[in-house]
């Protein structure tokens, strides 16, 4: 018997290579599960973690799983929308602090949501760098955005078209990032948010356009009277919110504009 050990052990330490790689495959053998079990178990808590954290998520009728998917992580699927006038509803009960989220759009491959501050105090999420959300065509960015695409307050970042080959009722907004958020370790850390509103504009709902009344470009104006003038298909939109035309971006009424939102606990 102590023969055929010395014998083993002298085989071992004269061919280290192969001993090293089998003791090494019997390790990944022996720990692959557990280590993935652990993994797996880790990502359910972070997962389930975020949505014990948010009591309540209302939606339009129809998939559930793409609405928690969407408002929650951000997912790519867009459920059926409903309008302000249900989170106004909600408002009056007060039996809940409504949170609008709007999450359709994406810039560079990360989404954009359009949500209120009180997202921000929701997720208990704070400023790194620069500052909140002030005016319309703001944005704070996460921190994994800012990271990996190289950005910092007073940079700008353009949100992408939903169709390349048909601009028509929705508009690239070109950004100006505001803050950076601190790392938090969940999904808002790969997100661009902005305000309700500059989700609003991106979608086409309003937009900034020329003074009509003051042009002199006879090929923008299709009919006038004393009340009233239209324009025609050559009136710019703009694709960046500044202070010169910023007073010209006007909303729908709020009851008509698309939103899912999250219920929180008053």
């Amino acid at each position: 018997m102590m023969d055929s050990l010395y014998i083993a052990w002298k085989y071992l330490a004269y061919s280290k290579a192969r001993t090293a790689t089998l003791v090494g495959c019997i390790v990944l053998i022996a720990f692959l599960p557990l280590a993935l079990e652990l993994l797996l178990d880790e990502s359910e808590r972070q997962l389930v973690s975020r949505a014990v954290d948010t009591p309540l998520l209302i939606g339009a009728k129809g998939s559930s799983l793409d609405l928690v998917m969407n408002t929650i992580y951000f997912g790519d699927e867009v459920p059926e929308v409903i309008t302000m006038s249900a989170a106004e509803r909600v408002m009056d009960s007060d039996l809940a602090l409504p949170v609008p989220m709007y999450v359709r759009f994406r810039a560079r491959n990360h989404p954009i949501v359009g949500t209120t501050l009180d997202y921000f105090d929701f997720r208990k999420l704070k400023v790194a760098q620069g500052e909140m959300l002030t005016v319309l065509g703001d944005c704070v960015l996460g921190a994994t955005v800012a990271e990996r695409l190289q950005l910092q307050p007073g940079d700008h970042i353009v949100s992408s078209p939903e169709d390349l080959f048909n601009l028509a009722g929705t508009y690239p907004l070109k950004m100006r990032v505001a803050g950076v958020l601190e790392k938090s370790h969940t999904p808002d850390d790969i997100a661009v948010f902005v305000d309700l509103k500059t989700a609003w504009i991106m979608q086409g709902l309003m937009h900034g356009h020329e003074d009509l009344w003051k042009t002199t470009d006879p090929q923008l104006v299709l009919g006038q009277d004393d009340k009233n003038i239209t324009g025609s298909a050559k009136v710019y939109e703009y694709t960046e919110i500044t202070k010169d035309n910023i007073d010209k971006s006007v909303p729908w009424e709020p009851d008509d504009l698309l939103i899912e939102f999250i219920g929180g606990l008053d």
